[in-house]
């Protein structure tokens, strides 16, 4: 008898929560992204995103660094960003403040969606990233991290920009606007979604209580569903798009270099040979980790210093 799920997410999800056991359970793996490659031939569209006007107060605490402070930091990236996307507005200013030097979010705005599936994932992307943010706040304490300032911003010189032409997404001198399209959007969620799952696995490795074990896994189910959702809807649009394909080789290989090894992030198609690169040589399945430098360098998009999405640099985090 066949076996039904009321929905596609219900599935991934299922399937999430069985990846997430292997994890924990230690299974061997590489030093890499819980990515793919990708690129897009479709026009660049680039439009001057508003910058929101929230004003949090910080709780300014010198010195105070928590693991699932960098955690918290991706959280917040992937909230603001599914957020404008979705809704055209991102956190309540009440999720924001912390210990550090608050900053906005700026450059994000509402995208341009003509398929609805994409539309209703980024909703529920949106949703699920808040809630992140609000489980680790709520674990966090008064040891919480400032929301930094970050770069979300479709300009020339803006992060999404500069990872996408270094991953020959879109060409030199040429602008890469997240929110100009379906595809355009799955790509910037690719960039902004990459180090997250791969970020858990890694603090779940240091020892805590239950109550925060408990909590880190389920953030990493949600975690594997979203990475696993945008590469699925990236490779249904392939089917059609034959240069999105290209665009994620080229940003798995530019993550890799930035990571440092040039082996950590490996595509999945064609990366050995016929392999699908899901498992390792004794059949395991492949779950990968990146240690805090490693997860910076990628959201500062270099290996000299911050940027990027954070041009500011990050709070509460000690690498």
């Amino acid at each position: 008898m066949q076996t039904t799920y009321p929905d596609r997410r219900e599935f991934i999800r299922l399937t999430a929560s069985f990846s997430t056991g292997l994890l924990l359970a230690g299974c061997a793996g590489g030093g890499g992204a819980d990515g793919e490659d990708v690129a897009a031939s479709e026009p660049i569209v680039v439009v001057p995103g508003p910058t929101p006007t929230v004003t949090p107060s910080p709780l300014d605490v010198a010195g105070v660094s928590h693991p699932l402070n960098l955690a918290l930091t991706l959280a917040y990236v992937g909230a603001q960003y599914y957020g404008y996307a979705a809704r055209g507005g991102g956190l309540p200013a009440a999720l924001t403040g912390g210990v550090g030097r608050f900053g906005l979010a700026s450059g994000a705005r509402q995208a341009s969606f003509s398929d609805p599936l994409v539309a209703a994932y980024a909703v529920e992307l949106a949703d699920d990233k808040q809630k992140h943010v609000e489980r680790l706040r709520g674990q966090l304490g008064a040891q919480a991290a400032a929301q930094p300032a970050l770069d979300l911003s479709s300009g020339a010189t803006g992060a999404f920009t500069t990872a996408a032409q270094r991953a020959g997404i879109t060409g030199s001198g040429t602008a890469f606007d997240p929110y100009a399209s379906d595809v355009h959007f799955l790509l910037g969620a690719f960039l902004v979604e990459n180090t997250v799952a791969a970020t858990y696995r890694t603090i779940l490795g240091q020892t805590f209580d239950a109550a925060v074990v408990d909590m880190l896994s389920v953030n990493l189910a949600d975690a594997i569903y979203h990475g696993g959702l945008i590469r699925t809807l990236l490779d249904d649009k392939a089917a059609t798009n034959t240069a999105i394909a290209t665009a994620l080789s080229g940003a798995s290989i530019m993550l890799g270099s930035l990571d440092g090894s040039n082996i950590g992030d490996q595509s999945l198609a064609g990366a050995r040979g016929s392999s699908s690169n899901l498992q390792d040589s004794d059949g395991r399945p492949i779950p990968f980790t990146r240690a805090t430098a490693q997860v910076l360098k990628n959201l500062y998009l270099s290996d000299s210093g911050v940027g990027g999405f954070l041009p500011a640099g990050v709070n509460g985090v000690t690498v």
